[in-house]
Order: C-alpha cells, then sequence, then structure tokens
C-alpha cells in the first residue's frame, strides 16, 4: 500500500479531491478522469487545477494539512469532518464497484434506493437533496459521459 495519496486542486472551486496513489497510464486512470469531468464550467471548458502527491501521513495530520493548504493559497477548506466523510463514501462506494466486477458502463443497482445518501424523514425522502453512493464510483463517468453524449455536448468527428 502506497504512503502518498494524490490531490487534486481546483483553482477555480478552491477546493482539494483526494485520490488514492496511482502510477498506471492517465487515461485508465478512471478516478482521476471522473474528478476532473465534475470540474468544469457550464459551458465545458475545463477548471484550471493541480494535480500533485504528499505524504498520507502528513495530510492526514490536520495541523499539516491546513499548513498545506494555506501554502497552496487554500485557507477556506470544507473541514476535517467533512473530509472525512467524503474518504470514507468514496472507499465504500470502491467496495460496490468491485463487488460489481469493475463494470466499465452502468450498474445494476445504480442509484437504486438502497444506495441514497442521508436519513429519510417522517415525510419520507422527499425532502433534502438526493445524493447517492453511486455518485462516489467510477460508474459515474460512464454516466455522465452518456449523458453528455445524449446532450450533444460531443463533436462527432
Amino acid at each position: 500500500m502506497s504512503d502518498q495519496l494524490r490531490l487534486l486542486v481546483c483553482r477555480d472551486c478552491r477546493s482539494i479531491e483526494e485520490l488514492p496513489d496511482y502510477e498506471g497510464p492517465v487515461e485508465h486512470d478512471v478516478l482521476l478522469d471522473h474528478l476532473v469531468s465534475g470540474h468544469q464550467f457550464p459551458n465545458g471548458e475545463p477548471h484550471k487545477g493541480n494535480l500533485m502527491r504528499v505524504e498520507k501521513q502528513w495530510w492526514e495530520l490536520p495541523s499539516a494539512r491546513k499548513q498545506i493548504m494555506e501554502e497552496l493559497g487554500l485557507t477556506q477548506g470544507l473541514g476535517d469532518e467533512w473530509y472525512a466523510s467524503k474518504r470514507t463514501f468514496e472507499e465504500d462506494a470502491m467496495k460496490c464497484f468491485k463487488m460489481h466486477g469493475r463494470p466499465k458502463e452502468g450498474c445494476i443497482d445504480y442509484c437504486d434506493s438502497n444506495k441514497r445518501l442521508g436519513n429519510p424523514t417522517k415525510i419520507g425522502w422527499q425532502a433534502g437533496p438526493k445524493v447517492f453512493l453511486c455518485n462516489f464510483c467510477p460508474v459515474q463517468v460512464y454516466v455522465d459521459t452518456e449523458l453528455a453524449h445524449k446532450a450533444g455536448l460531443y463533436k462527432e468527428h
């Protein structure tokens, strides 16, 4: 297991996405592709950002993380609880992805009610945003790409 992780720093969103270390070909890095595809303007133009590696032990230490973020000019972080929750959702989504045989297209239970995050209210799921574990899965890249094709956002060559 690697003792490093990658940080995708988006200058436009002023956010940092944590990614596990990966040394394979960039075109096979579906997680990076998924995260980058989520960082673009409505016209499809990509946000400006950087991908960097840091030692996992330093990033997981709150005081060191704060210093790293300050050096990157990102002092408005979302807080340790947010990053911990996001990391948990990503880990759970990867477990599900592996359990389903690492599908390259849609998934048999994509956005089923049992994949919805949060707690239902007394009136049910009607209130609140609809966020699913699937939104943190590499399958989301396939779904986003299909939606973009249907919307005519890709030029045919």
